[in-house]
């Protein structure tokens, strides 16, 4: 069966692909980071694993404290209205206007609460992306919320020329396409759950202008609530104001107690040039760069942000980390992963003093393959699908869960199929910060008394974009003893 083309192959022909990867393809590592950051949470009191090595836990620390320490998620500001008269024209029935957005700013309180209760009113009820079912759903208990699409208001140029300056000022890349999306509109009741923006191809961040806010929380405070830095910090919507985030950042707007908020919403795009735009911090470079050369090629390594299926470029730390691994002097790659995860841990027996049979020991094992998800790997996991229910449509006994052989010859990929790539390490600096999880199962088993054990399971899958580093060809892998001199 001949394969899917790529620009007809539908989100849903991915996720069906995602769901059997781990089933039919080959492993070509395993993420250490996850499998050690597991043991050191269930394993306190057991002897290292011979996997769990000084040297890669240590580079993963100093990573990790270089992205948090340089690392820029999210960015905000206020611009002042008496020097920049942007204007904005809302078509849509009820929501008419035309005008200078500063003059929002003579408005007094009682003013503004009324204008935003009024656009919101007019306004079209809201929807949410449902990423694993692939559709768009409206749900009050998810989203309560009102917006304003595109096609019926607009925001002179000047405006879209500022949002596409501050965000160069603040993040990588600084060549970017701003779009205004939409105007997003919360009324008493309004929220909307945790979440992150719906990838898509060259999206690279989101800005959020405030046009007003009346709103607060049943406790006092303001509604719109996002995830810096491992932390949640909450932001206001007032005129002028505004917040500007990577895609993959979690954000939410807590339940509103009393008020109103609308903001314009902008997409941020990547902007194409002739030559790809390198991360100019090169005192980051540098120090990323003194970190990999401590690690032992091959390696991979998972991305800090989440990327859309086709991604070639990168976005803040992670474009700093793909230039520091080419300057490291390894044969560098660009790779999306599904990781599957599996884990079992069973607690120790407690003696029974009258009994004379020796109580079970605790029991634990873990796995964290790693599965490459090219173009072609996802094509030929979906032929074999179709093929297979054909067999079954057919009453046909030649259906088969082996391994699928995958024909990398002619592309970017080739080099998955050479020799002794089978079993790539995978490092993260910070692995729930890297994955998204697709599938995830996680049993803890009732706590009883006596002697009975308390199991704990998980399973689950794993997706992320990696960078893996080959050493180049005609130099010789070194040892552990040896260090890596490629």
């Amino acid at each position: 069966m001949s394969p899917i083309p790529p620009l007809l192959r539908t989100a849903i022909d991915l996720k069906e692909a995602l769901d059997y990867a781990a089933v039919y393809l080959t492993p070509i590592g395993t993420c250490r980071s996850k499998a050690t950051e597991w043991r050191q949470n269930w394993e306190e009191d057991e002897e290292p694993h011979e996997d769990d090595g000084e040297v890669e836990i240590q580079a993963m620390e100093e990573l990790h404290k270089l992205q948090t320490n340089y690392m820029t998620t999210v960015a905000k500001g206020k611009l002042w209205m008496s020097e920049l008269p942007f204007r904005l024209t809302i078509t849509r029935a009820g929501c008419e206007y035309d005008g200078g957005i500063r003059a929002f700013k003579a408005e007094g309180s009682a003013d503004t609460g009324e204008r935003l209760q009024r656009w919101y009113e007019a306004a079209a009820v809201s929807g949410y992306g449902d990423v694993k079912a692939q559709e768009t759903k409206v749900d009050p208990a998810v989203r309560d919320a009102r917006e304003i699409p595109a096609s019926e208001f607009s925001v002179s140029p000047d405006l879209i020329a500022q949002v596409q300056e501050l965000w160069g000022a603040s993040f990588f890349p600084t060549q970017v396409r701003a779009e205004a999306y939409k105007i997003h509109l919360y009324g008493p009741g309004g929220k909307f759950k945790a979440h992150r923006d719906t990838p898509e191809t060259d999206l690279v961040g989101t800005f959020l202008f405030g046009l007003g806010d009346t709103s607060k929380t049943a406790q006092g405070g303001d509604v719109f609530e996002i995830k810096d830095k491992g932390k949640w910090t909450r932001h206001t919507a007032d005129l002028g104001s505004w917040i500007a985030f990577y895609p993959d950042v979690d954000h939410s707007v807590q339940e509103l107690a009393r008020g109103y908020r609308a903001v314009i919403a902008f997409k941020i795009f990547r902007q194409h040039t002739d030559i790809p735009e390198v991360p100019a911090d090169v005192k980051l470079r540098g120090k990323i760069k003194d970190v990999l050369m401590k690690l032992q090629k091959p390696y991979g390594m998972l991305l800090r942000h989440r990327y859309s299926a086709g991604t070639s470029e990168l976005n803040g730390v992670d474009a700093a980390l793909y230039a520091a691994a080419e300057e490291s002097g390894g044969d560098v790659k660009l790779l999306p992963v599904l990781i599957r995860w599996s884990a079992y841990r069973e607690e120790a027996e407690e003696p029974d003093r009258y009994s004379y049979r020796q109580p079970r020991p605790s029991e634990s094992s873990c796995s964290a393959d790693v599965f490459p998800m090219t173009e072609k790997h996802v094509d030929t996991v979906l032929a074999h699908i179709r093929t297979q229910r054909t067999h079954k449509e057919d009453d046909s006994s030649d259906s088969s869960d082996s391994e699928l052989i995958v024909d990398l010859k002619g592309t970017d990929a080739a080099w998955i199929n050479n020799q002794g790539t089978e079993s790539i390490p995978f490092y993260s600096p910070a692995f729930g910060g890297t994955s998204i999880a697709w599938s995830e199962e996680v049993v803890d088993a009732v706590e009883h008394t006596g002697n009975e054990s308390r199991p704990h399971r998980e399973d689950s899958i794993y997706l992320s974009y990696a960078v893996v580093v080959l050493p180049k060809r005609g130099t010789k892998r070194a040892s552990p003893e040896e260090g890596d001199d490629a």
